[in-house]
C-alpha cells in the first residue's frame, strides 16, 4: 500500500511538470509575449519588463508567504486555490486575446500584463507548498529521478508545443486571434499540471513555530548568521545564478559578432535541448545516492567552462559548445539545488527555508535584466567576464561544502514519524524490563519484538544489529503463540516510506 501511495504520488508530481513544461512553452517571454506585445504596439519598457515582473513577483513573495504555512501540517490546500488562480489568470487573457479583436489594443495588452503579473504571483505563492509537498511524497533516493522525468518528458512535450507554436504562427489565421489560440493551448496543457499535482495524498507533516512577521523578519538575519550550511548553500546559488547574467546575449553574439546565420539559431536550440535531456537523464544516479553536492559541483564546473569558451571561441559552429555546456550546467544546479535544499532544512522549519532561500535568489535571478541596461555602455566580453568570475568562485566554494554533502547522505536514511517513535520507545522500554527481570510477559507478540529491534536500530544505528549478527552470546526474548493479538506493523513501514 505504501509503494502504491509512494508511485502515485511520484508520477502525479511528473505529469505535472510534463504539463506544466509544455503550457509554459506557449507563454514564453521572448518568443511569444515580447513579439505578441510589439504588434500590439507596446512600449519597449513594457516589453522588457515581463521577464522581470515574472521572475520578481515569483520569488519575493514567498518569505512571506512561508512564515505563513510553517504552521500548517497540510500545505496542498494552499497549493489548490493559487493553481486555480493561476490557471483563470491565464484563461481570462485568452478569452480576451481569443475574442478581442474589436476591442482597443492597449486595452488587451494591459490585460495581458495584468493576468501575466497575476499568475507570476499566484505561481509564487504556490511555490512554497509546492516544495514542500514534493519533499513529503518523494523519498529524498528517488528525487533525482523525479526531476529528471519532469525535465526530460517535459521537454519534448516542449519540443511538440513549439512545433504547434510554428505552425499556427504560419497559418492564415489573424492577429491576434493566432496568439489567443496559443494562449488557449498553453492554459489547458499548464491546467492538467496543476491538477495533476493537485490530486497528490500530502501525509501530515511537523507544523513549525507560530511567528509574528515583525518577529519572523528579525529571525532570518540570526538565522543566516548562525546555520553555516545555510550560509554557504545559499553563497554557491547566489553567485551561481549571477554567474548567468550574460546567457541571453549568446545568441546575439554568435549573429552579430560571430557572423553566425539566422539558421544557426535553430542549430544551438536543438544541440541545448539534447545536452538538456541527457544530462537530466545522466544527472539522476548520482542524485539518487544522495551525491547532489557531485552533481552541483559539475553543474558550475560546466558553466565556468561554457563562459571560458563563450570567451575565447571566434567560431559560430564552434559557439555550440557553448549552449551545451551552459545546458549541462544548468541541468546539474537546477536537478542538485532543489535536493540539496530539502537536506538541508529541518522538517518543521522546510517552508520557510525555502521561502528564505527563492526570496533571496530573486535578486541574482534578475542579473540578466541588470545585463541588458549594462550592455548598452559595456562591451559583451566584459559581462562574460564577470559572470566566469562569479562562477569561478561560486565552484571553488562548491568544493568546500562537505557538511552539506553529510546532511544529503543523511537525508537518504529512513525516519519514523513522531507517534511510530513513540510505539517503539515503548516497546522497547517492555523488552528492557522483561530483560532486567527475566520475566517477558504473555502477551509479548512477534509485533512487539520486531518493534524493538527497529527502535533499537533506530537509537543505535545499523552497527548494533551487525554486532547482534555476528555475537551468538546475544538471545532474542522468547515469542508467544501465533495465537495471540499482534501489532499491526503496516503503519510503520507506511510511515517510513512515506
Amino acid at each position: 500500500m505504501a509503494r502504491e501511495r509512494w508511485d502515485r504520488n511520484f508520477w502525479l508530481g511528473v505529469l505535472n511538470g510534463v504539463f506544466v513544461a509544455g503550457g509554459d512553452a506557449f507563454f514564453n517571454s521572448s518568443l511569444v509575449l515580447a513579439p505578441f506585445l510589439a504588434a500590439l504596439g507596446a512600449s519597449p519598457v513594457i516589453i522588457g519588463l515581463i521577464p522581470a515582473m515574472r521572475v520578481a513577483l515569483y520569488f519575493l513573495p514567498q518569505l512571506l508567504v512561508a512564515n505563513r504555512l510553517s504552521q500548517e501540517s497540510h500545505k496542498l490546500p494552499f497549493y489548490r486555490i493559487t493553481s486555480t488562480t493561476r490557471n483563470l489568470a491565464f484563461l481570462a487573457m485568452s478569452m480576451v486575446v481569443l475574442f478581442g479583436s474589436g476591442l482597443d489594443p492597449g486595452l488587451i495588452a494591459a490585460v495581458v500584463v495584468g493576468m501575466v503579473a497575476i499568475n507570476a504571483t499566484a505561481g509564487g505563492i504556490g511555490g512554497v507548498p509546492f516544495a514542500d509537498v514534493t519533499a513529503k511524497v518523494v523519498p529524498h533516493s528517488r528525487l533525482g529521478t523525479f526531476w529528471a522525468a519532469r525535465n526530460v518528458i517535459g521537454g519534448l512535450l516542449a519540443l511538440g508545443s513549439g512545433l504547434v507554436l510554428r505552425a499556427i504562427l504560419d497559418s492564415d489565421i489573424s492577429f491576434p486571434r493566432n496568439f489567443g489560440y496559443l494562449f488557449l493551448f498553453g492554459t489547458i496543457l499548464a491546467s492538467i499540471g496543476n491538477a495533476s499535482f493537485s490530486f497528490i495524498r500530502e501525509p501530515a507533516g511537523e507544523p513549525g513555530m507560530r511567528r509574528p512577521l515583525i518577529g519572523m523578519l528579525r529571525y532570518v538575519p540570526g538565522l543566516v548568521r548562525t546555520d553555516k550550511v545555510l550560509r554557504q548553500f545559499l553563497s554557491v546559488r547566489f553567485l551561481g545564478l549571477v554567474a548567468l547574467l550574460a546567457e541571453p546575449f549568446y545568441g546575439i553574439h554568435a549573429l552579430e559578432n560571430l557572423g553566425a546565420p539566422e539558421g544557426a539559431l535553430g542549430l544551438y536550440v536543438i544541440v541545448a535541448t539534447a545536452a538538456s535531456i541527457v544530462a537530466n537523464f545522466a544527472f539522476r544516479v548520482p542524485s539518487n545516492r544522495g551525491r547532489n553536492l557531485l552533481v552541483l559541483q559539475i553543474g558550475l564546473a560546466c558553466l565556468v567552462a561554457s563562459l571560458s569558451v563563450a570567451l575565447l571561441v571566434r567560431d559560430y559552429r564552434a559557439f555550440a559548445i557553448v549552449f551545451l555546456l551552459s545546458a549541462v550546467g544548468n541541468a546539474g544546479i537546477g536537478t542538485a539545488a532543489w535536493n540539496l535544499l530539502y537536506a538541508i532544512a529541518p522538517a518543521n522549519e522546510r517552508a520557510l527555508y525555502i521561502g528564505l532561500v527563492n526570496s533571496v535568489l530573486a535578486l541574482p535571478s534578475l542579473a540578466p535584466v541588470a545585463a541588458g541596461a549594462m550592455i548598452i555602455f559595456l562591451d559583451l566580453p566584459v559581462l562574460l567576464g564577470v559572470g566566469l568570475a562569479c562562477a569561478v568562485v561560486a565552484f571553488t566554494l562548491a568544493l568546500g561544502m562537505r557538511s552539506v554533502h553529510e546532511l544529503d547522505q543523511a537525508a537518504l536514511k529512513p525516519k519514523a514519524s513522531a507517534a511510530v517513535q513513540e510505539i517503539l520507545e515503548e516497546a522497547k522500554s517492555v523488552a528492557t524490563d522483561a530483560e532486567d527481570t527475566g520475566d517477558y510477559p504473555t502477551e509479548w507478540s512477534a509485533g512487539a519484538v520486531a518493534a524493538q529491534a527497529v527502535a533499537a536500530q533506530l537509537e543505535e544505528g545499523p552497527e548494533a544489529e551487525d554486532e547482534a549478527e555476528q555475537d551468538p552470546a546475544i538471545e532474542e526474548p522468547p515469542v508467544a503463540d501465533t495465537d495471540t493479538d499482534v501489532i499491526d506493523e503496516g503503519p510503520v513501514d507506511d510511515e517510513d516510506e512515506t
